[in-house]
């Protein structure tokens, strides 16, 4: 009988044994069961050695284990690979007061009953067992089935020594001992045919003879066993390796279109590289001519402007001069004309005067002559006081003369002061006429300056612009040659790729060959063996089929229809089974007999098969 690891599901049955439904802890969604996980990590609290704290450890930090039930399973192996399996239950079963958290109190594991089995888990100890954990799948369940066939060998006893079997003539043409397994041989007997003779020959209940045979029968069957458990190993052997047979042409049919992509991809970097390089070149070569087209054009520029400045400096520094020079000397006409005006207006008071002190002499000259009348007459009256009279005249002619004289003189002023007064009006006149042209000058020299000032504007706004477009393209450049340093970058991790996978084909190709030749040896040992297998398989199943009889059947072992007189009855040579005719109908040759027999549609279709294996 074997022995199975259901991934720990026996064991693990006895911890999820009438457990509380009020925690949930579920460890899968289609159960009820809770989380064996605490149970381990009271196990090693409990616990005073290191290995149980090592193997928690272990089967906690295992990358390919991603569930606590998983983890419960790597522990149960790690636990029986160091066969204390046993004494890791007795702590868990010593903890009564913790485990009844996790249990009820009608539980198998609270129970007194539970000492039996930590005192049958000790004989575990004898086994040694060893396990692949990193490989393995334990978050899923996996039958896993160990046959002590290969290492364990019982004796088998027959309960009768004789009995009698018969079987149709001509079903065996050569003596041969018929084999059976255990159970055959506690019914069916054993008997010897002839082709000859039908008839049957019994063996002699003599204890030579059961001694030999039991002994050559229990040899046989070791060897069919030990074949068939070699048989089994090699057929699981060849199954996993033409999956990884599968696996790797898989693998490496995707690791060539992988490599057919990476090409193609490859070319297509390399052609739009080969395009960015060309196009790179071309917009560094336009660049540089705008640039150095620029460059020329800002120079003569700089130049133009640099002149034009200079020139219009040297223009706003003369009219500033000539500015400040007509300032001064308006200034100074002012003054002048403001003194002018000062005078202009104390000879007009002078002859304001004057004109009174003439009126004031006309009016005395006028009052003279009138007194001079009167004295005249006064001297025609008075011709005594004639002489006297006559002096006084004369001295009043000089005096009148004088006052002609003065008289005159004032009047050569007057004219004088009027001809002063006429050039100051012409003077006037004319640096009128100089301020409204110097005004214009003026005007026309602040027109001339927003006119300056506005080139200037335009200039800057200008070399704005051009400063502007320099940068957009510097930055223009440096974005392009990033984009230049990035492909390089890319195109070196491409390299790198490319290396390590054909680096990893050569490898697969190697592995590839080297499995290969391991599966054509395996192939060649698997055909030996299924031919051998064949042979015993033959010889066994004429050995241990069973001739049905004619009375005990009443249908067709295949279709199931009734026998009549119309549907005959007819045995398979092969099996020993009855058939209807259309059941039966096939004749092919068979090992026992040399002439094509009957034979059932299920015996041909496994003997077809058997002469397309055994053939090359």
């Amino acid at each position: 009988m074997p022995f199975t690891l259901s991934d720990g599901r026996s064991f693990t049955n006895l911890f999820n044994s009438t457990e509380q439904r009020k925690k949930s802890f579920p460890i899968t969604p289609s159960s009820n069961r809770k989380d064996l996980w605490p149970l381990i990590e009271l196990i090693a609290r409990k616990s005073t050695g290191a290995d149980v704290s090592e193997i928690s450890l272990s089967s906690k930090e295992m990358t390919n284990v991603r569930t606590s039930l998983g983890r419960v399973r790597a522990w149960l192996r790690l636990a029986l690979m160091q066969k204390r399996l046993a004494d890791y239950f007795k702590i868990l079963v010593e903890q009564k007061h913790e485990l009844k958290e996790f249990y009820d109190s009608d539980a198998l594991l609270l129970s007194d009953e539970i000492s039996m089995i930590t005192g049958l888990l000790v004989g575990l100890n004898v086994l040694d067992l060893n396990f692949c954990l990193k490989e393995a799948i334990l978050d899923h369940p996996s039958e896993t089935t160990i046959y002590y066939s290969l290492y364990l060998r019982e004796r088998r006893i027959p309960s009768q020594s004789t009995l009698k079997n018969t079987h149709p003539p001509g079903s065996i043409e050569d003596q041969i001992d018929e084999l059976d397994d255990y159970s055959s041989l506690s019914s069916s007997p054993i008997t010897r045919t002839s082709t000859q003779n039908s008839d049957t020959v019994i063996i002699s209940n003599t204890n030579d003879m059961i001694t030999y045979d039991d002994q050559r029968i229990s040899n046989i069957l070791d060897q069919k066993n030990y074949i068939e458990e070699l048989h089994r190993n090699l057929q699981k052997t060849v199954n996993s390796l033409q999956e990884r047979l599968q696996t790797m042409e898989q693998t490496n049919k995707s690791l060539t279109d992988d490599g057919i992509v990476q090409k193609i991809r490859i070319e297509q970097l390399e052609e739009n590289l080969s395009k960015t390089k060309t196009e790179k070149e071309q917009m560094q070569s336009s660049y540089q001519a705008k640039i150095e087209a620029m460059n020329s054009d800002m120079a003569l520029e700089r130049e133009t402007y640099q002149k034009s400045r200079a020139g219009l400096d040297v223009l706003y520094h003369e009219l500033e001069k000539k500015y400040d020079d007509e300032c001064l000397s308006k200034i100074d006409v002012e003054t002048e004309y403001q003194l002018q005006l000062a005078q202009k207006n104390d000879f007009i008071e002078a002859t304001k005067l004057m004109g009174k002190d003439m009126e004031m002499k006309t009016t005395l000259y006028t009052h003279m002559k009138e007194q001079i009348d009167g004295i005249k007459d006064e001297n025609i009256r008075l011709s005594e006081k004639l002489q006297i009279e006559e002096k006084r005249n004369e001295e009043r002619e000089h005096q009148l003369q004088s006052l002609e004289k003065e008289n005159q003189m004032l009047r050569e002023t007057i004219s004088q002061l009027e001809t002063n007064i006429e050039e100051i009006n012409k003077e006037k006149h004319a640096l009128n006429d100089t301020n409204e042209s110097i005004s214009r000058e003026l005007a026309k020299i602040d027109a001339e300056k927003t006119s300056i000032e506005t080139d200037l504007r335009v200039e800057k706004d200008f070399r704005q612009r051009l400063q502007q477009t320099l940068t957009s393209e510097k930055e223009k450049v440096s974005s392009l040659q990033f984009d230049i340093h990035e492909l390089n970058l890319i195109k070196q991790e491409y390299d790198s790729y490319k290396k390590q996978m054909t680096k990893q084909q050569n490898d697969l190709q190697k592995k590839f060959q080297e499995q290969e030749e391991t599966i054509r040896e395996l192939a060649l040992k698997l055909e030996v063996s299924i031919k051998r297998e064949d042979e015993f398989r033959e010889k066994d199943g004429l050995r241990s089929s069973t001739w049905m009889k004619d009375e005990d059947v009443k249908e067709c072992c295949q279709c199931k229809k009734d026998f009549s007189p119309l549907r005959r009855k007819h045995h398979c040579r092969n099996c020993g089974q009855i058939f209807c005719e259309t059941c039966a109908s096939t004749k092919l040759p068979l090992p026992s007999s040399n002439k094509p027999v009957r034979v059932c549609d299920m015996c041909r279709n496994h003997l077809l098969a058997q002469c397309a294996v055994n053939s090359p």
